[in-house]
């Protein structure tokens, strides 16, 4: 007679294991993620790269347009352009007498850059010396 015998929890090994597919697939999904790391990684790099692109295609159209209206507010500053237009809208001409007013107080320097960068200059509010220079001067022969 032929006895059936048991095998033992040692003897079935892992090959037989009833954890080794789902070992198995764990470690394939995590090959998997690991695998789409890299790729999302670039996609994302290359949104970024397409992001900037488009930023700097704007900057250049507002730089361009910037440009633009600076070369229309050089036109309407041209006094051949005021001229004209004072003529046309306002019906000035050229005046009949000329008047010229002098001034005692030479002209100011030109300022390169405006007033709000420069340091604050120091007022000397009268030129007269103080009391101290008086007191001394006083006591001195």
């Amino acid at each position: 007679m032929a006895t059936a015998r048991r095998q033992s929890a040692a003897d079935i090994g892992v090959l037989h294991s009833h954890t080794l597919p789902v070992f198995l697939i764990l470690a394939s999904v995590a090959i998997g993620v690991a695998a789409l790391l890299p790729l999302i990684q670039s996609s994302s790099a290359t949104d970024t790269a397409g992001d900037v692109r488009a930023l700097e295609s704007q900057r250049t159209d507002w730089r361009a347009r910037l440009r633009a209206l600076e070369l229309e507010v050089a036109g309407m500053g041209s006094l051949s352009r005021i001229e004209a237009e004072a003529a046309a809208r306002f019906r000035m001409g050229t005046p009949k007498e000329l008047h010229y007013i002098g001034i005692d107080a030479p002209a100011p320097e030109a300022r390169k850059i405006p007033s709000r960068y420069l340091p604050e200059e120091a007022e000397n509010g009268s030129d007269s010396p103080s009391l101290v220079e008086d007191v001394l001067d006083w006591l001195t022969p």
